[in-house]
């Protein structure tokens, strides 16, 4: 056996993690060495090391210690083979991995390929995943990007590249004189030999394996048919090699890992990311498996082999000259090391600039951390996301007073509970604390029962957490780094310990962070109108335990401000808390109505001075109009209910019939008449409406004023409701026309149409409230209409709806401005909402034809969809909800293919908020 005469002629580290890698990299030595004179092994180090030469290179082989493998125990391999012998210039790393086989892709991977890792972009060929340190549901994190392999190798790979675009590779070859060599590797207990190619199956991501150890009993429809080779000569495959601590056998989690990766991930093992920043090397893979449960250890000696096969052919590119003139491992690494203290130097060299630069990374994260929650925020959740009022001034004084002192004392309480009857005013008593104090404002959520964003506690949290990254730029980081960890949507019975620690993590803990940089004596404000909008009604229990704890953490000066109405707290059974401060109830304010009087009195004049500012002199209002008399007869009509004289004033200046002194009289006729919502609405439907036989017009009415107050999203605008509706410009502006005093329809033709105040759908859907019938509006039928309407407009839904042409397009590189573009608002809302409408609307079997129509042709085009609009988390979710309102109905077909599609969307849902594009290509399971 030769004996080399020094250490430092051995320029090439070998390291194989098994003994069958080590056993196959043993056998294609074309000359085994003793170990070289004077060989020293470092004290630390305790690898054991098998010696030789291929080609021109003398070459030595570690492994891992039996039984140890991962990242860890690599790295320590590495580095005490380093440690032992600082010369070798090189590391190979060469065993076996689990492939990602996309056949439809041009990445038909068989058994016994040979991956090889290679740069791609900014990719150094591997990149480090890990299980996430205490997350829900084993979720998994991206580590980073690992250095590029030495110059050398890469030099040569693209040579070996190049002669096999000439002629076939030497690697069967190879093979055939490794086991002429060594026929104890051929045995067929031993076998280093093809183990056939009717044991090489593939199959769908969706189905595990049977059990057993082979495949005999798995199900061969299942299996994903390829082309047949013309020889079971290994090929080769170049790319992204995905590398961590789990070992992969699973094909969902495959999947996922490897779509968030790219196209150009290829195959996944467990040792070269302890290495790539350690241990400058070359990784190279024999395909054993599929990373799938499916796999078992029959091609774990052949793919050895191949592996090894392939790194002695590519020996030969490597010229030993090149190879002597390159850098040791161990100078490489300690370049790497000079760079970062320049780095450092130059850093502290400008450290002035440092500081200009701090505020833009603090923009930069702002914006990150607002991208990150998006498809978490409600929309026009916030005090000033619409054309809301504050109190008109000289109104409400007393009340706003004893909050703001509340708010400025930190001795009182940190909870301002205010409470009021529907349409007393709440909201805008919210809305004026948030505005006059802004500068000390954190966040503020109006929750609005209907909406499924502003209905539940859903987005709840983090709506406030993006708030206050807005208006808190220190607390970004923070936040953001809370938002990475994503967690899955809570289990009935699990809602409290869920919203529990989201709230701890998106909003308390970040405030905690920033507590000693925030504002020295000043609170941090947060209000949240509308409790009892929020459903269901344990969630406000659990906001309530929730802020109740806050507020007394002292390390926070936190105050929140609440409304609800007063059978809130009788409902949920709740007691005096000493957090607390002040509950007020508006029936028991002093029924005088001075505030009432005070802004009837302000409106009055002013429809008074526009009237007579454009009519005719002997159509003038006389200065006095209307006058005490009937001022004091509207405020009897409409106390304690702010939205009663709102909804007054707005008739009698808007109405298209007659003068304001008509409509007056027409108003103070219905004294009497009822509830105060019923002097104030029945007055505007009946004078929009008069004869009663119109049943054909009031029918009309229903149909496109019942389903805008049932609306579940966003308001759309005037044209967008109309082609939801499916019906033309004019009958939908001639309809909105005649409810303006109890919408809001801006003029713009892109601004949504809301209602003022949402008592007025209240009103119209409750049979006990509505004082005509012809009026009532069937919630049931209504949320009917809309569903069918939203499938209907959602058949111009196709594949790749944005035009992009790029399987790994997602919402930032497409950008919203386009998305808006390809999908109208009217198609967003279908697509966002329908599931919703159709829950609502109960059973219904025309309802139940459509969706299953619509599902069979357009599923994947909707999920497609809703990714683009940030929605994609939400897919399972609604086709779980679905499977609801049709099971045990007799609909089979439907409900397999909800099934089917449940499973689908849950494999495939990392790749949906990644690429959705990528979903076609594994539609194989939908």
């Amino acid at each position: 056996m030769t004996t080399l005469d020094d250490p430092s002629l051995y320029t090439i580290g070998w390291i194989a993690a098994l003994p069958i890698e080590r056993a196959a990299a043993t056998a294609l030595l074309d000359d085994r060495h003793s170990p070289p004179k004077g060989f020293e092994q470092h004290q630390t180090d305790t690898n054991s090391y098998t010696w030789g030469r291929i080609g021109a290179h003398n070459i030595v082989i570690a492994s891992l210690p039996a039984g140890i493998y991962g990242t860890t125990s690599a790295a320590t391999t590495a580095s005490s083979l380093l440690s032992s012998l600082p010369q070798v210039k090189i590391g190979l790393l060469v065993g076996i991995g689990g492939a990602v086989a996309r056949p439809d892709r041009d990445r038909d991977i068989r058994l016994g390929d040979v991956v090889i890792s290679q740069p791609q972009a900014t990719e150094g060929g591997v990149v480090q995943y890990d299980v996430g340190k205490a997350k829900l549901h084993d979720v998994w994190e991206r580590k980073g990007s690992l250095n590029m392999p030495p110059q050398v190798l890469l030099s040569a790979l693209g040579n070996l590249q190049a002669e096999h675009e000439i002629s076939p590779s030497k690697i069967p070859d190879i093979l055939q004189a490794m086991g002429t060599a060594n026929p104890r590797m051929m045995t067929a207990k031993n076998s280093f030999a093809h183990q056939g190619s009717d044991n090489d199956r593939l199959f769908m991501s969706t189905y595990d394996h049977e059990g057993g150890s082979t495949c005999a009993a798995c199900d061969a429809a299942k299996e994903i048919q390829r082309r047949k080779r013309d020889t079971t000569d290994p090929e080769m495959h170049y790319g992204i090699i995905a590398s961590g601590n789990r070992l992969i056998k699973d094909a969902i989690t495959r999947d996922r890992l490897a779509s968030s990766i790219g196209d150009d991930c290829i195959c996944f093992e467990m040792e070269a990311a302890g290495l790539m920043n350690h241990y400058p090397c070359l990784v190279i893979r024999g395909i054993c498996d599929y990373a799938d449960s499916h796999k078992n250890d029959r091609w774990q000696r052949y793919a050895s082999a191949t592996a090894a096969a392939y790194a002695k052919e590519l020996l030969a590119y490597v010229p030993a000259k090149q190879l002597q003139a390159t850098q040791r491992a161990v100078d490489v690494l300690e370049t790497i090391g000079d760079d970062v203290k320049n780095i450092q130097s130059v850093t502290t060299d400008v450290k002035d600039d440092v500081q200009g630069v701090h505020a833009l990374l603090l923009d930069i994260d702002q914006k990150a951390t607002l991208r990150r929650l998006e498809p978490g925020v409600a929309v026009g959740a916030s005090f000033n996301s619409n054309r809301e009022p504050t109190c008109l001034p000289g109104t409400r004084s007393d009340l706003l007073k004893e909050i703001s002192s509340w708010a400025a004392n930190p001795d009182t309480g940190s909870i301002f509970w205010l409470m009021g009857a529907t349409g007393t005013g709440k909201s805008t008593i919210a809305r004026t604390v948030a505005r006059s104090w802004e500068k000390h404002l954190g966040a503020s959520f109006f929750f609005q029962r209907g909406e499924t964003d502003r209905g539940n506690l859903s987005k709840f949290f983090s709506t406030i957490a993006a708030e206050l990254t807005e208006r808190e730029p220190a607390i970004a980081k923070y936040i953001k780094a809370a938002a990475a960890d994503r967690q899955r949507e809570p289990v009935e019975g699990n809602r409290r310990s869920f919203f529990r620690e989201k709230f701890n993590k998106l909003v308390l803990k970040p405030l905690e962070m920033v507590a000693p940089a925030l504002r020295t004596n000043k609170p941090v404000v947060i209000v949240v109108d509308g409790l009892n909008e929020c459903e269901p009604e344990d969630d406000v229990k659990i906001i309530l335990n929730l802020f109740s704890h806050a507020a007394a953490m002292e390390s926070l000066q936190l105050k929140m401000f609440l409304t609800s109405n007063p059978r809130m707290r009788i409902r949920l059974g709740i007691r005096h808390d000493e957090n607390v401060n002040h509950e007020l109830n508006h029936h028991r304010m002093p029924t005088d109505g001075n505030d009432i009087r005070f802004y009837l009195s302000h409106e009055m004049a002013e429809i008074r001075q526009k009237h007579n500012a454009s009519t005719t002199e002997d159509r003038k209002l006389p200065q006095d109009w209307p006058g005490p008399d009937e001022i004091e007869s509207l405020v009897k009509l409409a106390a304690p209910l702010f939205v009663s004289a709102a909804t007054m004033c707005r008739f009698i200046a808007e109405g298209r019939a007659g003068t304001p002194d008509e409509r007056l009289r027409w108003i103070l006729s219905w004294r009497g008449c009822g509830s105060q919502l019923t002097a104030a609405y029945m007055p505007v439907l009946l004078r929009a409406m008069p004869d009663e036989k119109q049943q054909e017009r009031r029918q009309r009415f229903r149909s496109m004023i019942g389903p805008l107050v049932i609306l579940a999203g966003p308001p759309l605008s005037r044209p967008s409701l109309a082609r939801l509706l499916d019906v033309s410009q004019d009958e939908m502006d001639d309809e909105l026309d005649l409810m303006r005093p109890v919408l809001d329809i801006p003029t713009s033709a892109t601004a949504p149409v809301r209602l003022l105040h949402p008592s007025f759908g209240d009103y119209l859907l409750d049979h006990k409230q509505c004082a005509d019938v012809s009026f009532l509006i069937d919630g049931r039928q209504a949320h009917k209409t809309v569903a069918l309407n939203c499938l209907r407009v959602m058949d111009c839904l196709r594949r790749d709806i944005c035009g992009t042409k790029a399987i790994r397009a997602n919402r930032s590189t497409i950008g919203q401005r386009r998305i808006d573009s390809c999908i109208p608002p009217q198609v967003q809302y279908a697509c966002v909402y329908w599931v919703y409408h159709v829950q609502n609307a109960g059973y219904d079997a025309a309802i139940c034809d459509k969706a299953h129509s619509f599902l069979q042709s357009h599923r994947l085009h909707w999920m497609e969809a809703l990714a683009l609009l940030g929605k994609g988390c939400e897919v399972v979710r609604h086709m779980t909800a679905l499977q609801s309102v049709f099971a045990d109905r007799g609909h089979d077909e439907l409900c397999e293919l909800l099934n089917r599609s449940v499973s689908f969307a849950a494999a495939v849902a990392d790749v949906l908020d990644s690429s959705p594009l990528q979903i076609y290509t594994a539609r194989s399971g939908a």
